[in-house]
């Protein structure tokens, strides 16, 4: 049992060394001396039989082993803490950390919240924006929503809802450039093309606007270069800011423009296709059934079934 007990306190300690990589700053993390932090270390290393760290010069690096290790902790301790934390605080009260896209949560997300609020008066919410992945091992996130291909090795998550792809521009802009006399190819040829990567992975700013003429079955819309004359942008609320100053064309997720649209304040001269990526929620295995996670699951799936365009 000593033994276990020991093993235990040495494996927290590495799990902060492992964050830190810095002897020196895991000693001021958990107020022990610098020498007690490579002792545990040592201890750890001589038990497990194998290296956790390869130590440099002046810093650290965790080895392969010792990788594998800590994403190991870090999603037990994880689970540790959260469990400790519905106990404390009753279930639903605490704290709920939501990640998401900066325009998904600006556009989608934040109008439906008060409801939520009004649901769940003591559950603390912390919303953060980011159009990258949330990385779960290092960020004390709950819930994440991505805007993606839903492929999620490793983590619980379930499909929202598919999103649309739409071609927009100000009412002007349409009236200036565009004609039912004229073709596609020709319509399309004059305009300022307007691009947004939030949320690509890709790294091709274009992926929208290619996805869209692809969908098209115009062969004449090949030769287009949607790069030669563009704005871009890496947030979307801002490509359509653009795009309702008369700026451009811009390549519009039909979500969260749709009452950009129904206002008039942006209109449509082309079709709709489907964007092939959707927006997910994603969390740990096993985190999805906690009452907190679960509440807000719950929710989001009511807001769907009340919200026949999304």
């Amino acid at each position: 049992m000593a033994q276990k007990q020991q093993m235990l306190s040495n494996m927290y300690t590495f799990s902060v060394a492992g964050k830190c990589l810095s002897f020196t700053k895991t000693a001021e993390e958990l107020f022990i001396t610098q020498g007690a932090v490579s002792q545990r270390i040592k201890s750890l290393e001589a038990q497990l039989g194998f290296n956790l760290f390869v130590r440099m010069t002046r810093r650290l690096e965790l080895t392969k082993e010792g990788e594998r290790l800590l994403q190991a902790l870090n999603q037990s301790l994880e689970v540790i803490f959260s469990e400790l934390e519905d106990i404390k605080f009753n279930e639903l009260r605490g704290e709920l950390y939501i990640g998401a896209a900066p325009t998904f949560a600006q556009s989608w997300l934040l109008p439906r919240l008060p409801e939520f609020q009004h649901l769940y008066p003591n559950l603390n919410v912390k919303l953060r924006v980011k159009a990258s992945r949330l990385n779960f091992q290092h960020e004390p996130v709950d819930i994440a929503i991505y805007y993606s291909s839903g492929e999620h090795p490793g983590f619980y998550h379930q499909k929202l809802f598919d999103e649309k792809l739409i071609p927009v521009c100000s009412p002007d802009y349409f009236k200036t450039h565009f004609s039912n006399e004229n073709g596609i190819f020709s319509q399309l040829s004059n305009i300022t093309f307007i691009h947004c990567n939030e949320s690509i992975e890709t790294g091709d700013y274009s992926q929208e606007w290619d996805l869209w003429l692809k969908n098209q079955n115009d062969e004449s819309l090949c030769s287009i270069n949607t790069k030669e004359k563009t704005y871009l942008f890496n947030h979307a609320d801002m490509a359509m800011i653009a795009a309702k100053n008369g700026m451009g064309v811009g390549m519009g997720r039909l979500s969260l423009i749709k009452s950009s649209l129904d206002k008039g304040e942006l209109v449509t001269p082309f079709n709709q296709v489907n964007a092939e990526l959707s927006y997910d929620l994603i969390c740990l295995n096993g985190q999805q059934n906690r009452p907190k996670n679960a509440a807000f699951i719950q929710w989001l799936e009511a807001q769907l079934q009340n919200s026949p365009s999304k």
